[in-house]
Formats: structure tokens, sequence, C-alpha cells
């Protein structure tokens, strides 16, 4: 889908400066001003909102940036409005197709994104628009309808106030640690490598038009104006995979639905779909294999991926999950397999085969890299506790 978003303005802060600012930690209260004061400059709003749970039932206008904060800070939403039926429900859908939210006794056009607070409940962040029917004289860029733009970038901004929201319902700081780490890496490795490339590709355009030889032809133009659109929605696309990533509870999900999750967010860095196989009957490994073994397995997956997208250039990864018994052990295996371009006999340090190792080592396990013609397979392998 080609949306028509405006240009940045010089005030309104890029995407990975704002997901900069929550992975580097500090006040969550200073985070969420921070988060809501964007959303109202970045989608030109009247104003913002952020609703959270206060109590079973009852959800509040916790903060409020825009002149409509006299009206609504503080105020709480009841069960019986369209809004605290779908709060209530955990209905993101239809919260998302309410179009208005009442202040001051006038309906304004808003746009809402649901707020996942863990055990809290559920809440949203809004931004609203002046009425539709504003004089010209009166009117600005906050009276104008929401667009498809609006929506992605909304719902990006919900994720990271979802992500500040929850950090501390964290179980254990490492966790906090590698949700930081995974969200980083899924930016670096896919959506700002591909706007690198598009930045790349224009600044080369710009020199030729600007140089003292012959023009660039038409078609060059085209032909590089369009790779850069192409380039920038693709980013668009992944950004979104990444926001939704961040919605997903993956601690509720089976180790099938993670592999499966894992394996489609890879598909914008590699340009194509892994396969994915799973034993016959998934459902018994998601039953018999513990869940800091499957965080585990996820976890050596999503590097493998990612190690293929960053340095393979492969046209085909297969990623293989058993589960199986050898001896008297129960033993869960990954193979991760592409035809890429091997492994550099230059490079001697390997963070991500130290950190599969770690990660084998502490199941009573192993891994190993074997090099094929052409590409690279990854053996992973551990061993079940006894029952």
């Amino acid at each position: 889908m080609t949306s028509t978003a405006p240009p940045p303005r010089p005030d309104r802060p890029r995407l990975q400066d704002l997901t900069g600012a929550v992975l580097a930690g500090g006040d969550t209260e200073d985070l969420l001003t921070f988060l809501v004061r964007s959303a109202r400059l970045d989608l030109d709003a009247r104003s913002a909102a952020l609703v959270l749970p206060t109590e079973p039932d009852t959800w509040a206008f916790e903060l409020v940036d825009g002149p409509d904060a006299a009206d609504l800070l503080g105020s709480t939403l009841a069960t019986h409005t369209r809004a605290g039926r779908a709060l209530e429900d955990a209905d993101a859908a239809s919260l998302e197709l309410i179009g208005t939210l009442r202040v001051g006794g006038q309906e304004l056009p808003a746009l809402i994104a649901m707020v996942d607070a863990a055990e809290h409940g559920s809440g949203f962040l809004a931004v609203l628009r002046g009425p539709a029917t504003a004089s010209p004289a009166s009117a600005t860029d906050s009276t104008g309808p929401f667009t498809v733009a609006d929506r992605e970038r909304l719902d990006a901004l919900a994720s990271l106030v979802e992500l500040t929201v929850r950090v501390p319902t964290l179980r254990f700081s490492g966790e906090l640690d590698d949700e930081r780490s995974r969200i980083a890496r899924d930016l670096h490795d896919l959506a700002i490598q591909e706007l690198f490339a598009v930045g790349m590709e224009l600044e080369a355009l710009t020199e030729a038009l600007a140089g003292p030889g012959e023009p660039p032809s038409n078609t060059r133009i085209r032909t590089s104006v369009a790779a850069s659109v192409q380039g920038v929605e693709n980013a668009v696309a992944q950004i979104r995979q990444i926001v939704q990533s961040l919605r997903r509870e993956r601690l509720e999900a089976t180790l099938t639905e993670q592999l499966r999750h894992e394996v489609g967010l890879a598909t914008a860095g590699l340009g194509f779909v892994p396969a994915l196989r799973l034993p016959p009957h998934p459902a018994e490994m998601d039953a018999e294999v513990p869940s800091e073994i499957a965080e585990d397995v996820v976890a050596v997956v999503r590097e493998c991926l990612a190690n293929a997208a960053r340095h393979a250039h492969a046209s085909a990864v297969a990623v293989s999950v058993s589960l199986f018994s050898e001896g008297v052990d129960r033993v869960v295996q990954v193979n991760v397999s592409d035809n890429g371009r091997g492994i550099d006999p230059s490079v001697t340090r390997r963070s991500g085969l130290a950190n599969m190792s770690s990660r084998a080592r502490r199941h009573s396990g192993w891994v190993d890299a074997i090099s094929l013609l052409p590409g690279t397979m990854i053996f992973w392998r551990v061993t079940l506790p006894a029952v």
C-alpha cells in the first residue's frame, strides 16, 4: 500500500529516535509524556491522550498534551461507552473503529490505538483533530482526515507506549534486555538498512543532477525514484512487522506459534519466506518442551534468521525443529541451513555462535556450524530434563 504522508517537519521526531529513547530507559512518566507529545506533533493533531486502567472496570485520561487537557485530564471512561466496552473486552479492532471522542460537549475526530498494560488490563493512545466543520480561517493541519500513514504511525507509537508501561511488570531484567536488544537489532537489520540504501540511491541521483557532466536521462531518474519509493515501502512494512511483534504476548504463545511468528518476521529482511519444518504433531512438542528450553529454541532460530538476512545473501533458508528419543533421553534439535556465501574464514569473532553455544550448554547441549557448497548449516541440540 502506498501512503501519501507529508515529509517530516523539523520538529517531528523520527521513529528510530523515539525507539532509542525508550530502549535507553529512564523515568516511566517522563517517557510516556515524551511519547504522547510526539504523537500530537507527529500526527498534526489538536491533542493527544493516553488512557490507562486505574482499577477494575475504570479507565482514566492519565496524560493529555494539547488544548483539551483541561477537559480530559483525570476524567474517567464509563464501561457503558463504546470505548469502555472495547477496553473491557480488550477488543482492539472495535476500539480502532471508534472515530470520535467526546470533549467539552462536542465530538472530535479521533484516531485510537490499543495499549496492552499487561496484568493491569488495556488502555489506549488517541490523537484528536478539530471539528470537520471548522471554518477555513481557523482550519489548520489538525483538522484534516486521518490517513493510512497516520494509522501506521499511531500503531508504532502505541507499541512504544506499551513497552514503556510494561517495563515495571517484566519478571527479570534479563528479559527486558533481551527485548530491547531484539527490537534494536530488528530495526537496524531490517528497516534502518533499507532506509540507508534509499538515502544512498537518492544521494547518487542528486550528485548526478548537480554534476558538471551530462544530466541523467529521464529513464535513469524514473528508475532511481521508483527504487527509492519501493525501499521506503519495504521499510514501512518491516516497521509494521516489528510493531506487531511488540504487541504480541509471546509468553502466552506456544512454541509452534512463536516459531511461525519468527519465520514470518524474518521474511522482510530476507526478501523471501523461509521454509519451516516442524514435527508431524507440533502440539506434542509444545506440551513436552519446557518453557525455559522453548525460549532458547526461539532465540536460536531468531539468531540464525537474523544472521542469514544480515550476512549470508541467501536466496533460500530452511528451518527444522524436531523432537526425538536418543537412548533414554529426549532431545530437541534445531537445524537452520541456507544457500548463501558461507562462513567467512577471516572472521574469528562470532558473537551469534557464542550466544547459541551458551544457550545450549545450560541444557547439556551443543551447537555446530557446517559449511555447505554453497551455504551454511547450523546444528543446535539440547537434552530435555528427565521427567
